[in-house]
């Protein structure tokens, strides 16, 4: 998959390579399960045209733009694993265009003519809720419009589970109060990060990317992985800090240094809690008393 970062100073560059394409919008934090059929409605109408399958997203998150950095989004995800997703999602390539001001600026027309069109837009792709140009005025109803009839918009239903509309905001509410087990019905796995280990004197730490989000306070089941190796950990999370424990005072299988992959399962229960700070005597004050 191609990637390019959009910016003003390549712009005009990268228009001289556009192809005629099927184009799937959005922010896609999470590339939860709404997202997902966003994309793979995409894909199919890219396989049926026989064109390219191209994924626009944008960079930073509009609400911190326009608040000028006073409104700060968590993401769920870097975008390292955007890519990684979107590459096995089956897109050709992805635009990932720099969010400003001016940009924000643009009138629907504008943005269509000149960030659709453009980039070769035969069909745009995206869910019934997305909005563009200056002040969201423009939707998937208006891009026929402001194209002139040159774009089809194909805009993909609200995607629920249980009465409630899978969203990114739904699923950073679930991270931030610890309910770790309901995550997979939206995001269509576990809630899943990487995190580089660190060995301390009576523990082991590990580090996320700033762009994973960290759970609440508490203790959690998670799987850990590196390569083909993957062991069940106990995880602690407090003050922003990640503890992994082995249950049973198991050898921990990894090595200081790596970077390992995390599947947040659930929350444990308190009592659970209290019988493995029995087994985890040697662990410091501050870890037990949480």
């Amino acid at each position: 998959m191609e990637f390019i970062h959009v910016t003003s100073n390549n712009r005009e560059q990268t228009l001289l390579r556009t192809k005629p394409c099927v184009i799937a919008l959005g922010f896609f934090d999470g590339v939860h399960l709404g997202h997902q059929q966003v994309i793979k409605e995409a894909k199919r109408v890219a396989v049926e045209q026989e064109l390219p399958f191209v994924i626009m997203s944008f960079f930073p998150h509009p609400k911190e733009v326009l608040s000028n950095g006073k409104k700060i989004i968590p993401y769920l995800m870097p975008l390292t694993d955007k890519r990684r997703i979107f590459e096995e999602l089956g897109a050709d390539s992805f635009y990932l265009i720099q969010f400003t001001k001016a940009f924000a600026g643009l009138s629907p027309r504008e943005f269509v003519q000149t960030y659709l069109l453009g980039f070769g837009a035969k069909q745009v792709v995206a869910g019934f809720d997305f909005t563009y140009g200056h002040r969201g005025e423009g939707n998937m109803d208006t891009i026929n419009r402001d194209s002139d009839g040159k774009i089809e918009g194909i805009k993909v239903n609200k995607i629920e589970w249980e009465g409630e509309k899978i969203s990114s905001s739904l699923i950073r509410n679930l991270v931030l109060t610890g309910e770790m087990e309901r995550i997979a019905s939206y995001l269509g796995n576990d809630y899943q990060c990487d995190g580089r280990i660190n060995f301390r004197k009576k523990h082991v730490e590990a580090v996320l990317h700033p762009d994973y989000l960290m759970p609440a306070s508490g203790w959690y089941e998670v799987t850990v992985s590196l390569h083909q190796e993957t062991t069940t950990q106990i995880a602690v999370v407090r003050e922003g800090r990640l503890t992994l424990l082995s249950p049973q005072g198991q050898v921990f299988p990894f090595y200081a240094g790596e970077t390992v992959r995390l599947s947040w399962k659930k929350a444990l229960p308190k009592g659970f809690v209290h019988e493995e700070i029995s087994r985890q005597v040697s662990l410091s004050s501050s870890l037990v008393n949480l």
